[in-house]
């Protein structure tokens, strides 16, 4: 039985960092298993519940780029055009921001998922997004969302250090 862990928020961040399932570790002869900080779950039905909004957007343009702090990194925006939502809401025509070096990257022409936060400054911040191949139909994304939306996902809570 343990009677105590230290570990700091760092070690914590290093252990999540590296992917450390399970790390072993002593102190003052007392066993402790560290275990990485909780993986999100990346279902559908978990995005559907954790998105504010979520709609299929036509790309009409590539942006500006958007500084954010002294670093020089940022939000590249999109012109996009709405043309569904499936929960909240988005303008028509409207600017979304992936940030810099997101591994997706929006192509104008193109048709896409989004789930997206609200706006700042007239930018909306995307969460998610996903390609929605030529075709497929509006209706037929709608369906996919409806569905997931109504498995009323609720998040796992999880333990992030447990003891041996």
């Amino acid at each position: 039985m343990m009677k105590k862990t230290v570990l700091g928020a760092v070690g914590l961040a290093a252990l999540a960092a590296a992917g450390l399932g399970g790390v072993v570790y002593s102190q003052q002869d007392d066993v402790a298993r560290v275990e990485s900080l909780c993986a999100a779950d990346p279902s559908d039905a978990a995005e559907a519940a954790r998105a504010q909004n979520l709609a299929l957007v036509d790309v009409v343009e590539r942006g500006r780029f958007v500084t954010k702090g002294d670093d020089g990194a940022g939000l590249q925006t999109f012109r996009v055009r709405t043309v569904a939502v499936f929960k909240g809401t988005l303008p028509g025509e409207t600017e979304i921001g992936l940030p810099q070096g997101a591994p997706e990257q929006l192509r104008a022409g193109s048709r896409y998922e989004v789930s997206v936060l609200g706006p700042e400054q007239g930018t909306w911040f995307t969460r998610f997004v996903r390609p929605v191949p030529a075709g497929k139909t509006a209706e037929a994304v709608a369906a996919h969302w409806k569905r997931e939306i109504a498995k009323k996902y609720v998040e796992k809570p999880c333990g992030d250090i447990s003891t041996s």
